[in-house]
């Protein structure tokens, strides 16, 4: 039986890759055993796949069986059979949703205002949650803060566990996306032993606790502007035995000590080219950039790598692109990619 081999850090990521390939083999369970998951599949991957596989150090391995499983369970569907509303309703309801911990986070349509109080008392049930927040508005302002509507519950602190790291925070006032799931679980496996990194805009660890925590870098320097994730950030860094690796900085990145990184991670959106000079600047007299940028799928080609090789040329540095991945759509034609560049 085909399956696909690959270390437990990068697991989630895999699995997330041959279900979007649509070969993930859902009636065979998924096996783990001595730091490694074999995630059964359904055909053997086309070439494309393969080589996005090996990134991640996973193998094609056909050597034995796995035991049977029912299918996942469809919580939308029970969510549909439990809900007392008119249908015309019930087609309108979130068929996505974020859950950290205790905590759900819905985005629901304003036209069902009327019903949120039985919207969100359902997927509580439904998700064994204790807290529903709605979604108002996105982020906004400096700090990327949520603007959120406490629908049901009290506590809006939770634990939030993912790749076998605790993420402790604030879901009414801290962003957390699980698009970003995949790229967090790869920066699990980046760096090298004895590393210096600097992670510029490390919010509450999202890079930086996989890095810290599943690698062994010597130091991660983690700088991060906003005092209530940088609260999180500290508390995060205890609460996974991490705080002798995660040396949190509160404070603007650009003040940041410069001629000492191996690594930078530039982990945040929006205007994050601005911040290519500093980031040259932190790093030794080589090293490797995780450039994150918001672009336009016409302009996926040329402008974040131009951006980067601008930069480095500025700084009398050459670059050599190592791979560029998307992470998320961002708006429609927009993408969140992240460049990984060597710096010399």
């Amino acid at each position: 039986m085909l399956a696909v081999r690959v270390p437990s850090q990068n697991a989630e990521a895999v699995r997330t890759l041959v279900s979007d390939a649509g070969i993930l083999d859902k009636h065979h369970r998924i096996l783990n055993n001595d730091g490694y998951t074999e995630i059964p599949i359904l055909e053997k991957p086309n070439d494309e796949l393969i080589a996005e596989l090996g990134e991640l150090d996973a193998e094609i391995i056909d050597d034995k069986e796995y035991a049977w499983r029912e299918t996942l369970k469809d919580v939308h569907r029970d969510i549909l059979a439990m809900i007392d509303v008119p249908e015309k309703v019930k087609q309108k309801l979130p068929k996505r949703w974020e859950q950290l911990g205790h905590v759900l986070v819905l985005k629901i349509d304003p036209e069902l205002e009327d019903w949120l109080e039985e919207i969100a008392v359902t997927y509580a049930k439904a998700l064994d949650v204790d807290t529903v927040l709605r979604d108002t508005g996105g982020v906004v302002g400096t700090f990327r803060e949520p603007v959120m509507e406490l629908l049901i519950g009290e506590n809006t602190e939770t634990v939030h566990l993912e790749n076998d790291i605790k993420y402790c925070l604030d879901a009414a006032r801290i962003m957390f996306s699980s698009g970003n799931v995949d790229e967090r679980i790869r920066m699990a496996s980046v760096c090298q032993p004895g590393e210096m990194v600097v992670d510029m805009f490390a919010g509450i660890g999202y890079f930086t606790l996989p890095m810290a925590v599943h690698s062994r870098p010597a130091r991660v320097i983690a700088h991060e502007i906003n005092p209530r994730s940088h609260r999180y950030l500290k508390m995060n860094a205890n609460l996974n035995n991490a705080a002798k690796t995660v040396e949190p900085v509160l404070g603007d990145c650009l003040d940041a000590e410069e001629n000492v990184a191996d690594r930078v991670v530039m982990g945040y959106v929006g205007t994050t080219h601005e911040y290519l000079p500093k980031a040259m600047r932190i790093l030794r007299e080589k090293g490797t950039i995780h450039y994150h940028e918001t672009c336009p799928e016409k302009l996926l080609q040329e402008r974040p790598m131009t951006r980067v090789k601008e930069a480095a040329s500025d700084a009398g540095k050459k670059t050599e692109v190592l791979g560029m991945r998307k992470i998320k759509s961002y708006s429609p034609g927009v993408w969140h990619v992240v460049v990984d560049v060597a710096i010399s």
